[in-house]
């Protein structure tokens, strides 16, 4: 698959169709700073006085339900530039899904007809073949007679302007007709669309020229092409749009901006791996309950191909009866009962492997191909996502893998269970009125009618953490039958399907959901996080954990690709705490930064529901450089990565729970009978000046008669009637003794930082822990990427955030505490509690120590290291205890 070539398309063909788009409205008297007031001309003709263009028929009352969309829009999001840009955007992506979606479906020969509409079947030839037989084609045929005439026109002229007009005709038409076959993605659409519908074909530069520089067999199933394609179109072409979001900084992401900040494309082998170990252990778990079944785990996978499957470990002989007496109360189910949900689906690339291993299994169930497709298609596969123009994706995805093994699927009215989450949509008091007419006095169903309206009234900012319980949707189904269904019942019926969905229990969830952190969540988001996932709220992923493996059936799978931090940062401790406790890792993919092409590291979790006590997890490491340049491992685990099969049991025994797999039985028991370092020493956060250019100095910006180098306490700091003092920010990776750079302004006890204010008076730096100020410590970087080092401060010091300390009365242990932590076995127990770059207060404090202070001889070593790493600091001119060079 050319992915450069995808890219290019992907990204350029967003820029070319919302330029053409805009130049379009222009012409129509509408820009992104007003709509202009068209002139009338006769009945049937208006005119924009700006530009002189005039516009007639159809094209005039299509610029009316334009106008009233924007203005629809615009009361919406309250701004005007929102609702021009959002509206801008949708009309794009409507005509790019088309344009991606008809050149897979000519390149496969799916299209109705079976002529091209892009492209020839003849080498060369420029024309597509549609124009060149139009005539013969049913969509001639289905022409209205007016139209019919027009095309003669066309044919003769020849000009380039008529060949765009005819194509344009033919295209608009295709897409119309193809809502028979393919509602969901050539849905009716508003005049408004057609109106705005630019593409050219006769341009050289165009986004037709472009589509077809693709090589084809990256479409074509029969060689090697895949419905990947799709995914990545859309990953592409959210580039720009990802890029705008994140450039604001920290800015809240409204609901519209939310799909293009979280999309992030799977890779085809993580999918692999994610839905063999859930999907693919499900089924091998129905197989191992058969008592006459001699195949073993492995056996099975590798009869099915997949290599991306971790058989179980060797578990103890308590483990291996546990799941004995498991296995025989469980009730063996049909494939056609199974059902997988991806609930935040993108375009579909993991419901589209599900799609393939079920096959797999129906086949081996000897289910006929083109009858497992439309039973897969129809039972098994569920998906929801939060963009429309993903779900359109999916939805395309999912019926090009039907009609790949199903010639008849696209005239059978078999319909995906995918969806796209629903907003309110507008619907009010009134409009509840009238629905509850429908029901009559059937006071239950009325108030089901009443959760569902307000549960989706914030659909576009919480989309599938939206939860259900106990609401009756077949009897919610039944009042909505009415033959005429108005705009309110169609809204109404897409909330009660995803309604249901969203309540529903399933065997399989796989999902990669999305990433975002507080910071950017808006306020519908963030109130919504702290009252429904505490445990979770940091980001949206844990979020998605937390919410989507409740919805897992017993003894069912959940397998997600997510960041890892939820393995390790306390902030998610509770939540790690009820996963050891309810479910069973059975086991994990471990990825290092930019193995997923991010820059943070990620990790493939497959969690049984159901804790089986002393079950043995298989926990493998996949390093940057197995996954270099697009590249992808041909195996797991990778040999001479890090590799372990441990239960998940004793990560109880590690403080704070993290999910630190690779700790041998030695360190497990330093834990448990080492002293916590924050029972030798105290560590302290400290100062937040909260203006660093304001407070801050490097030692030699100031007058030295200024500075108090060597003060013991706050008394002595006020008494020295001095301004600076220094400070300890932490600095570069260093050992022992150094990094004494920065004084900070101190005068009169921080006065000034203490009385630093915003505009309504309130404190803006944070003074904490002023009584360990100019003591001594040990202290340590919070940016610890090239490991931790730690140094010995002398009193004289003022610290803060960043230069993690910790204090005791007792210098002996300072010095003790100093050594282990500098120690590689200080080091390892660091990653083991925190293996992110960031190292916290509660991490170091967490660290078990042997203690044995009154050995002199680790005292002496210390004290002689920390001497050395003195003298060295010393030696450069810019120290402000520098006496002379070491060469003179």
């Amino acid at each position: 698959m050319d992915k450069k070539a995808i890219k290019t398309f992907a990204i350029e063909s967003r820029v070319k169709l919302r330029e053409g788009v805009m130049n379009k409205l222009a012409k129509l008297g509408i820009t992104n700073k007003g709509i202009e007031e068209a002139t009338k001309i006769g009945n049937d003709t208006i005119e924009i006085p700006s530009n002189g263009e005039r516009f007639t028929d159809k094209e005039v009352s299509s610029r009316v339900k334009l106008v009233d969309e924007l203005k629809k829009r615009e009361k919406q999001t309250k701004k005007y530039d929102i609702a021009y840009d959002t509206l801008v955007e949708e009309v794009a992506y409507t005509w790019f899904n088309r344009l991606i979606a008809v050149r897979f479906m000519e390149v496969n020969d799916y299209l109705p007809g079976r002529q091209r509409v892009l492209s020839s079947e003849m080498s060369g030839k420029r024309e597509p073949d549609v124009i060149t037989n139009l005539l013969e084609t049913d969509l001639y045929s289905d022409f209205d007679v007016a139209t019919k005439e027009r095309i003669t026109e066309l044919l003769s002229d020849g000009s380039a302007a008529a060949v765009d007009e005819l194509y344009q005709l033919v295209f608009i038409k295709l897409c119309n007709s193809l809502n028979k076959q393919l509602p969901d993605l050539f849905e009716k659409i508003d005049d408004y669309t057609e109106l705005l519908f630019i593409i050219s074909y006769i341009d050289e530069n165009g986004v037709i020229a472009s589509l077809l520089s693709i090589p084809e067999d990256d479409f074509n199933v029969d060689k090697g092409g895949q419905v990947e394609i799709i995914g990545w179109m859309y990953q592409y072409y959210n580039t720009e749009p990802k890029g705008k979001v994140f450039a604001r900084g920290s800015r809240k992401i409204r609901a519209d901006e939310i799909p293009a900040a979280t999309q992030l494309f799977t890779p085809d082998w993580i999918v692999r791996y994610m839905v063999e170990n859930s999907l693919g252990r499900y089924y091998i778990d129905q197989k191992m309950a058969n008592p006459t079944e001699v195949r073993t785990e492995k056996e099975i996978a590798e009869e099915f191909g997949w290599k991306y499957y971790i058989p179980t470990a060797e578990q103890p002989e308590d483990v291996k009866l546990q799941i004995a007496d498991e296995r025989k109360d469980k009730s063996v189910i049909a494939l056609q009962e199974l059902k997988l949900i991806d609930p935040s689906m993108g375009s579909g690339h993991i419901l589209v492997y599900a799609f393939d291993v079920l096959m797999q299994l129906y086949e081996a169930e000897g289910e006929s191909p083109r009858s497992a497709a439309e039973l897969i298609i129809e039972k098994n596969l569920f998906g929801l996502d939060i963009d429309k123009r993903a779900f359109q994706l999916a939805y395309f995805a999912l019926m090009m893998k039907g009609r790949q093994y199903s010639r008849r699927i696209l005239s059978k009215n078999i319909k995906p269970n995918v969806y796209a989450v629903p907003d309110n949509l507008g619907i009010g008091e009134a409009e509840l009125q009238l629905l509850h007419m429908n029901f009559n006095d059937q006071k239950e169903a009325q108030k089901d009618l009443v959760t569902l309206v307000d549960k989706f009234n914030n659909g576009a900012d919480l989309g599938s953490l939206i939860e259900f319980e106990g609401v009756d949707f077949e009897n919610l189904k039944s009042g909505l039958d009415d033959d005429d269904v108005s705009f309110v019942d169609h809204a109404i019926s897409k909330m009660v399907y995803v309604g249901e969905l969203l309540q529903r229990k399933y065997e399989i969830v796989i999902t990669n959901p999305p990433y975002m952190g507080t910071s950017s969540f808006n306020p519908n988001l963030s109130k919504f996080a702290k009252s429904k996932y505490p445990n979770s709220k940091s980001d949206l992923f844990a979020m998605f954990i937390e919410r989507w493996n409740k919805a897992v059936k017993s003894d069912g799978y959940s397998s997600m690709v997510t960041m890892q931090s939820w393995m390790f940062l306390s902030s998610y401790e509770a939540m790690r705490k009820n996963i050891i406790s309810n479910f069973t890792i059975t086991n994990m993919m471990h990825m290092e930064n930019m193995v997923m092409g991010i820059a943070f590291g990620t990790a493939v979790t497959i969690f049984q529901k159901g804790h089986t006590k002393g079950f043995k997890g298989t926990y493998h490491q996949i390093k940057t450089s197995d996954a270099s340049n697009g590249g992808k491992p041909e195996i797991v685990p990778i040999p001479g990565n890090r590799f372990n099969q441990i239960s998940q049991d004793v990560f109880y025994k590690i403080p704070g729970s993290p999910i630190s797999y690779w700790v041998s039985e030695n360190l497990i028991h330093n834990f448990v009978v080492g002293t916590r370092m924050d029972e030798i020493v105290k560590p302290k956060q400290g100062l937040a000046t909260a203006n660093n250019d304001r407070f801050l100095r490097e030692w030699w910006e100031v007058d030295i008669n200024k500075i108090k180098f060597d003060a013991t306490s706050i008394a002595d700091s006020v008494a020295s009637g001095k301004k600076w003092f220094p400070y300890n920010k932490g600095g570069s990776f260093r050992r022992w003794y150094g990094n004494y750079d920065y004084v900070v302004n101190w005068e009169n006890d921080g006065y000034e930082i203490r009385h630093f204010v915003d505009d309504k008076g309130k404190p803006r730096s944070v003074v904490r822990n002023p009584s360990f100020y100019f003591k001594e410590a040990i202290t340590w970087p919070l940016i610890t990427s090239g490991g931790l080092s730690a140094r010995f401060r002398e009193h004289g010091s003022i610290h803060d955030v960043s230069g993690m300390s910790a204090f005791s009365d007792n210098e002996m242990n300072i010095y003790y505490a100093l050594g282990m932590v500098n120690t590689p076995i200080g080091n390892s127990i660091l990653k083991i509690l925190n293996p992110t770059i960031n190292s916290q207060v509660g991490d170091f404090q967490n660290i078990p120590v042997i203690f044995d202070s009154n050995n002199p001889r680790i005292i002496d070593l210390v004290k002689d290291s920390i001497a050395l790493a003195k003298n060295d600091w010393n030696q450069q001119d810019d120290r402000w205890e520098f006496k002379k060079h070491p060469l003179i």
